[in-house]
């Protein structure tokens, strides 16, 4: 009988373990499932409109904010330098607006600086820009001959964004005693936000993934030119991650905080320019096709935009004519004439 009453607990106990161990494997395996799901959830992708919640639209970064971003035309002229709050924006396009001279039009959103600037007036291929974004934008005027009139060109691309222009407010709008008109307008953004942000954007972003896969030729230093007074430089730090930005030899500095500007991605975009007859404006086709130049973390990749019509998104490609990601940080755009060389070591 003790035989017997030992045997029925030896099966018992043998029993016991086995479910325990079944149990521990299977939760073993649970755990795997919910660190794989937990990991995917973490790194998600945003694409044009496709922007989760939580993930910044203009860097593809996390982000806790409510989505309001602000784009804002800077001067980028020898008597603007050093710009204020530039190292603040998230996502910076550079084009030629007339004679070789260029603007930047810098979005804001995880941050609003209280000086940014200086602000300066706006062309027709802004707003071919702005029509992409339609974010509220903050600029100084704009140009005005037929066919060039900027308050037209709003009107027939039937922009929703609010414009901020200081042709027509002066709220949130300062003049700097340490430099001459007009290279001393600036704006408040951290003012902006708290009285005169009254709109609800769409969150448009250009393609970052977190997961993609940087491969090409070595890209840690980027040169060239858009005129004598305007020649770029960037290099590539290892420990940041970064590129750093310099203009004419010296770093790009924000006068506020004397950072030096640096961005994850650089893509330059080959478009083609036109000088307008009888004005010192240069027009620019954003609504197209080009070559286009990619930059991160020291690789260069090389591929195509397109951009099908003032309602689509400009689309990047690589060489093979696949949808290109960058990676989720700040990328600084360069739209260039197709005849500028473009330096890479």
């Amino acid at each position: 009988m003790k035989k017997y009453a030992f045997f029925i607990l030896s099966v018992c106990i043998g029993l016991l373990f086995s479910s325990c161990s079944r149990s521990s494997e299977q939760q073993s395996s649970l755990q795997q499932e919910l660190d794989s799901f937990s990991h995917s959830k973490s790194i998600p992708v945003a694409r044009y409109d496709h922007v989760p919640k939580g993930i910044s639209p203009f860097t593809g970064l996390s982000y806790d904010g409510d989505g309001r971003g602000i784009i804002v035309q800077i001067e980028n002229t020898a008597q603007s330098r050093p710009q204020s709050g530039i190292s603040k924006a998230d996502l910076i396009y550079e084009m030629e607006v007339e004679s070789q001279i260029t603007r930047l039009t810098a979005f804001f959103l995880s941050e609003y600086p209280d000086k940014v600037g200086p602000v300066r007036s706006t062309r027709k291929q802004h707003i071919y820009l702005w029509k992409e974004w339609d974010y509220p934008y903050v600029f100084y005027g704009g140009s005005q001959p037929k066919g060039q009139n900027i308050y037209e060109i709003i009107k027939n691309l039937e922009i929703q964004a609010p414009k901020i222009d200081g042709m027509e407010t002066q709220n949130s709008f300062f003049r700097s005693k340490d430099r001459s008109s007009p290279h001393n307008a600036y704006i408040d953004l951290s003012n902006v936000i708290k009285y005169a942000y009254h709109y609800q954007p769409k969150q448009r972003s250009i393609y970052f993934d977190p997961k993609s896969v940087l491969k090409g030729t070595e890209g840690g230093k980027v040169r060239f030119s858009y005129n004598k007074k305007n020649e770029i430089f960037y290099l590539y730090n290892e420990k940041s991650k970064e590129y750093e930005r310099f203009i004419n030899g010296e770093p790009m500095i924000d006068q506020e905080n004397q950072k030096q500007v640096t961005t994850k991605n650089i893509i330059i975009q080959y478009a083609n320019h036109y000088k307008v007859p009888s004005t010192v404006y240069t027009n620019i086709d954003l609504v197209g096709s080009g070559k286009a130049m990619y930059f991160t973390e020291g690789i260069m990749r090389t591929g195509t935009w397109k951009r099908k019509d003032i309602h689509s998104f400009t689309l990047y490609y690589d060489e093979n004519g696949k949808e290109l990601p960058l990676r989720p940080g700040k990328t600084f755009i360069q739209i260039v004439r197709p005849e500028i060389a473009v330096n890479v070591e």
